[in-house]
């Protein structure tokens, strides 16, 4: 009955239950470089910036090689790039239809498509206050009385 889906044990798979219909992921070098321009063009990093090199990381990386976030189905390559800390450039919201844990829940509503026009949820840069204006009274008054204090 399990292959039914019939079962108290929910879904056999999973992860393989929540990824999207149209996702697959790359096994080659060649399929990553559409996914690469499209993380490109939707980066937020500013235009002046340029993009390093991939030989260059390739020099500097020499332990991983090219750096793009895909392991094509090698273990070892997937284990280096987790020893490394190399972000997979898909996001959760591009492979799967659903969160599939809890901590993907957090921020998956911006990739709702009824909201990609709207920009209540873009915040401002704001500069902490380095004196408060209590403290720049009583410092002005402290240079005339140094036993004043505000109680």
């Amino acid at each position: 009955m399990e292959f039914f889906g019939i079962s108290l044990y929910g879904p056999q798979n999973y992860i393989k239950d929540q990824l999207n219909d149209n996702y697959h992921e790359p096994r080659s070098k060649a399929e990553v470089k559409p996914l690469m321009e499209k993380v490109i063009n939707s980066s937020s990093l500013p235009i002046k910036l340029s993009r390093p090199d991939i030989n260059t990381i390739r020099i500097v990386d020499i332990y991983i090689g090219r750096v793009d976030g895909f392991a094509y189905g090698s273990t070892q390559r997937f284990m280096k790039m987790k020893r490394k800390g190399v972000i997979k450039p898909v996001g959760p919201a591009d492979m799967y239809r659903l969160p599939s844990t809890s901590s993907y829940e957090y921020g998956w509503w911006q990739h709702d498509p009824a909201i990609t026009s709207s920009d209540w949820h873009v915040t401002s840069i704001r500069y902490p206050q380095p004196v408060s204006p209590y403290s720049r009274v009583l410092d002005v008054v402290k240079k005339n009385n140094k036993y004043a204090t505000l109680f």
